[in-house]
């Protein structure tokens, strides 16, 4: 890693916003006439999707333009109503989202990305975390016209534990809304709609369903073997069983002092994981995206 990659930090010097609608948002690279590549980044489930700003920095930094998505329900996709607070109409809209929606929302910034990639002439890049690394990758796999050159997913919901099933009991009930997991300052709405999780839980079906060979990209998984959400051991017997030898898991152990979040599974800065475990995780992000 070169000495302009250590302590990256956004700013909108560093950043140059192109555009901000239905969800979508350009980043450019730092060096907007030499691009190495483009990345489409998602986040995980009631993630702030400006939460995923220390990844879009390194990238950004590293000569990528970078499109960061908002699914429905999160972060300024939301439908606003008069006389509605925000914080109150994106929690009504997140309590009306679908599987059917998120994909469709993914497909449209894929095919966004997947333009600027062509006209740039470089690669095209996903880089997922959570449920963000779900919809990528089940649009990888469902679709005919997508193609990823590599991918970098941060502890993807490709398989979750059986006991956070237990949320499917509540699948009549999509506008009931379940306390958060993650500390609020990541969290884009004050609890999670069981319609978010009953979109999760399809969007595994779908992974599930239409899994194959042409998943078979050189892929970096990042997690934590503790993660309370996702299992290291399926995503270990996926990756064996399905051949998918160009995807390699990498353990993540958050660094004793620095990680302010405790929960395993959110891996997505400093500020979550600590500085140590966090520059490891930048300097191998970037060395697997531009060998």
């Amino acid at each position: 890693m070169n000495e302009n990659q250590k302590g990256l930090t956004p700013s909108p010097d560093s950043q140059t916003i192109l555009s901000n609608e239905d969800g979508v948002e350009w980043i450019k690279s730092i060096h907007p006439d030499r691009v190495n590549g483009v990345a489409l980044v998602i986040h995980g489930l009631n993630l702030k999707p400006d939460k995923m700003e220390s990844i879009i920095a390194l990238l950004t930094h590293s000569c990528i333009d970078v499109l960061n998505l908002s699914l429905r329900g999160h972060g300024k996709n939301y439908i606003q109503k008069a006389n509605v607070d925000d914080n109150k109409a994106r929690m009504e809209t997140f309590k009306t989202v679908s599987y059917e929606c998120w994909i469709k929302e993914t497909h449209r910034a894929y095919g966004l990305a997947g333009n600027r990639s062509r006209e740039k002439q470089v690669p095209l890049f996903l880089i997922g975390f959570s449920l963000g690394g779900l919809m990528g990758a089940t649009l990888f796999a469902s679709y005919t016209d997508v193609y990823f050159n590599r991918m970098v997913l941060l502890a993807p919901a490709l398989h979750i534990y059986t006991i956070n099933y237990l949320a499917k009991i509540l699948s009549p009930f999509p506008r009931l809304v379940i306390p958060n997991f993650f500390i609020k300052s990541y969290c884009s709405n004050r609890g999670t709609p069981v319609a978010g999780y009953n979109a999760l839980f399809e969007a595994i079906e779908h992974f599930n369903k239409n899994m194959a060979s042409k998943l078979n990209v050189p892929t970096l998984i990042f997690i934590d073997t503790r993660d309370e959400l996702v299992s290291y051991r399926r995503l270990k017997r996926i990756i064996k069983n399905r051949g998918l030898h160009q995807w390699r898991l990498h353990p993540v152990e958050k660094s004793t002092t620095g990680a302010k979040e405790k929960m395993h599974h959110l891996i997505i800065d400093e500020s979550s994981i600590g500085k140590d475990a966090w520059n490891e995780m930048r300097e191998l992000i970037i060395h697997h995206l531009l060998p």
